[in-house]
């Protein structure tokens, strides 16, 4: 922390301070020197003007409109430095862009510093004009498989929710929240995907625990069975197994010696699958067991809710059922209304039918703006669908529509009370 206190310090003393970026690396720098009177950020810089022209009440400008001030007052140019602002991956193409310019003052930080000033940033000067937060869970679950990043244990699961409890007013999904919330107050929804069973066998004792609501979004096809879903046993193949050896897979001959190697084929195996409709999936998942000489798999963990679980959980005063298709369908535009229909309507009959209540709020599978299209956001609002959401960094207005909704995955390594000064500062 003294270190990159003291280099700010030393560099921005006696300057204009200029942030070239006005995204998450931004904002993370602007309210930590804020915090720590490091000097006051002028404004920030950005390479085209596609974004929001004010943020944390500063004036967003182009490189060009820079540019154009910076030549009308040559005499500036010295007393004005540039702070580069995003990913390690993003700074070496603004360095590059800097360069075949005229000469620019410019600061590079390093990973390091840019880790340190991410844990200790507090954002307690902002006020959030989105304030609600739409966090996402999957397994609550102690498990090696956690490939995907889905785990989060039952410990760790504790801890975040004692600590939203403690410091959160929790929102239901379903509820209408105009009348509900404050504009100077901050506020949580909890759901998970998927329907996992170990929702129902330690998540919801500590929902319950801390009286705290949560929506649990429910695939139906996989109800009452021990499979696994498809990118579990995927998994379970290549991670859990430690698969070793060459195979052809639709076309693609997969080269596994190691690790790495049992990881990137574990991906691009996802990918070729994931957009697939149910029926090609599932003989996909047929010929690659065929090819690897491997029986379907089944984990009485990773399962699926049963009936009975299904229903026990609804009856609870805090848990909420939400639709989340038949066979866990990407919903982008590459598939038939007639497919989009089936996997909606039906499931949403079936979670009704087993547990005597009306679903009215639905989570798109996988979640990104890729799995879901015009098409079955139609469908879905004809079945009565009030509140949707995606799997994407963002928060939440009660002036905003409540279709396609931002949530923020939550992950086992997260510092619940440093990802949630995160989110309120950078999304809110």
């Amino acid at each position: 922390m003294t270190n990159i206190i003291s280099k700010l310090k030393q560099a921005c003393e006696r300057r204009r301070i200029f942030l070239y970026g006005a995204g998450m690396y931004g904002k993370m720098l602007c309210a930590f020197m804020h915090e720590q009177n490091i000097g006051d950020v002028e404004k920030f810089i950005v390479s085209e003007a596609a974004g929001a022209r004010v943020v944390l009440g500063r004036e967003v400008i182009t490189l060009e409109e820079y540019a154009a001030a910076r030549a009308r007052n040559c005499q500036l140019a010295e007393t004005e430095l540039l702070i580069v602002a995003v990913s390690e991956k993003n700074s070496e193409d603004i360095v590059r862009h800097l360069h075949n310019r005229e000469p620019y003052n410019y600061m590079l930080l390093t990973r390091e510093e840019w880790d340190a000033i991410g844990n200790l940033v507090c954002f307690d000067d902002i006020i959030p004009q989105k304030n609600i937060a739409v966090l996402m869970y999957h397994r609550v679950i102690d498990s090696n498989y956690n490939f995907w990043k889905l785990n989060i244990s039952p410990l760790m699961f504790e801890k975040h929710i004692k600590y939203i409890s403690e410091n959160y007013t929790v929102l239901r999904l379903e509820e209408e929240w105009d009348s509900l919330v404050q504009e100077d107050k901050k506020y949580v929804v909890v759901t998970f995907d998927d329907g996992y069973v170990d929702n129902y066998r330690y998540a919801l004792p500590i929902l319950e625990k801390y009286h705290i609501p949560a929506t649990v979004f429910v695939g139906t096809d996989l109800i009452d069975t021990n499979e696994m879903y498809w990118w579990d046993e995927l998994e379970k193949i290549l991670i859990v197994d430690k698969y070793i050896g060459e195979f052809v897979f639709h076309d693609v001959l997969y080269k596994v010696a190691d690790l790495k190697d049992r990881e990137k084929a574990c991906m691009a195996i996802r990918n070729h699958i994931k957009n697939m409709g149910p029926a090609e999936r599932k003989s996909s998942m047929s010929a690659l067991r065929s090819v690897l000489g491997q029986e379907q798999s089944y984990n009485s963990e990773l399962r699926c809710v049963n009936t009975s679980e299904l229903t026990e959980m609804a009856a609870s005063p805090y848990i909420t059922i939400g639709g989340h298709t038949k066979s866990h369908l990407s919903m982008g535009s590459f598939h038939s209304n007639e497919l989009l229909r089936s996997e909606i309507k039906e499931s949403l009959n079936i979670l009704e039918k087993k547990t005597g209540k009306r679903v009215e709020v639905f989570a798109y599978p996988f979640g990104g703006k890729e799995d879901r299209c015009d098409a079955a956001d139609r469908i879905i609002a004809e079945c009565g669908i009030r509140k949707t959401v995606l799997v994407r960094n963002g928060n939440v207005s009660v002036r905003d529509k409540m279709y396609n909704l931002p949530r923020h995955m939550m992950f086992e390594d997260d510092d619940i009370e440093v990802k949630m000064r995160r989110i309120w500062g950078l999304y809110g």
